[in-house]
C-alpha cells in the first residue's frame, strides 16, 4: 500500500489532531495518514534504525509500522497520544527483529550486533586525546565509537536509552510505549549510561 505526501492545507498544529486524522483515516482517508506518515515517519525511523543498526532493515521495519497502524486503525481505542501507540508498534517489532536474528546468528557470533552506517545526527562533545577542533575525521570516528556502543547495548537498554536521550521521550511516555514502569526507565537509563561510559573510557574517549 502506498500513500502520497502531498499534504497541503490538512498539517496540524504539533499533533494536536492525530488521533482525529487516525479516524479520518480509518475510514479509508489516505491523505489524512499521509499527514501521519509525514509527521512521524522521520522520528520512527530514527528509533528503529539506532535499534535494529542497518539501513535497510530500518527502512523496512519504518514501513512495516505504518502498514500495521493502517490496518489496525479501525479498532484501536484512542490512547493518551497517537505517536506514543506508533512507537509501541515500532519497539515490538524490533524487538521481533532481535529475536529473529539471534536464532539465525546464534551459532556464527558472540555478538548479535552488526557494525551500523554511521547515520546519527546527534550532536555530542566528547574530550579526546590529540583531537583538535578542525580535526573532523577523529570526530567521525569518535562518533563512529560511540554508536558501536549503543548498538552494542543490550535491546532493554538500547531502546529505552535511544527514546530518553536520542529522541527525549518523557520517562512517562517511554514507559507507556514499552509497558514497563517510569522507575524502570529511570534505571535501565542511568545502566545504560554507565554501560556506554565504561565502554568509551576503554576507547580513550571521556564524554563530557
Amino acid at each position: 500500500m502506498r500513500w502520497t505526501t502531498s499534504t497541503a492545507g490538512m498539517e496540524g498544529n504539533d499533533g494536536d489532531d492525530d488521533w482525529a486524522l487516525a479516524q479520518l483515516a480509518a475510514r479509508g482517508d489516505q491523505e489524512a495518514y499521509a499527514v501521519l506518515i509525514g509527521r512521524y515517519q522521520g522520528p520512527v525511523h530514527g528509533f528503529v534504525f539506532r535499534s535494529v543498526g542497518n539501513v535497510e532493515t530500518a527502512e523496512d521495519l519504518t514501513q512495516e509500522v505504518f502498514v500495521k497502524a493502517w490496518f489496525a486503525l479501525a479498532r484501536v481505542q484512542e490512547r493518551a497520544r497517537f505517536s506514543t501507540w506508533l512507537f509501541q508498534i515500532a519497539a515490538n517489532l524490533c524487538r521481533d527483529h532481535a529475536k529473529s536474528k539471534a536464532t539465525r546468528q546464534a551459532r556464527r557470533m558472540n555478538s548479535l550486533v552488526r557494525e551500523r552506517e554511521d547515520g546519527s545526527t546527534e550532536e555530542r562533545d566528547f574530550k579526546h586525546p590529540g583531537l583538535s577542533p578542525d580535526n573532523q575525521a577523529q570526530m567521525n570516528e569518535t562518533m563512529a565509537v560511540l554508536d558501536r556502543a549503543i548498538a552494542d547495548l543490550p535491546l532493554k537498554l538500547r531502546e529505552v536509552f535511544i527514546l530518553g536521550t536520542i529522541d527525549l521521550l518523557p520517562h512517562k511516555e517511554i514507559s507507556s510505549i514499552l509497558g514497563i514502569s517510569p522507575k524502570a526507565v529511570e534505571v535501565r537509563i542511568y545502566r545504560a549510561r554507565k554501560t556506554l561510559t565504561e565502554r568509551l573510557a576503554n576507547e580513550g574517549i571521556v564524554a563530557l
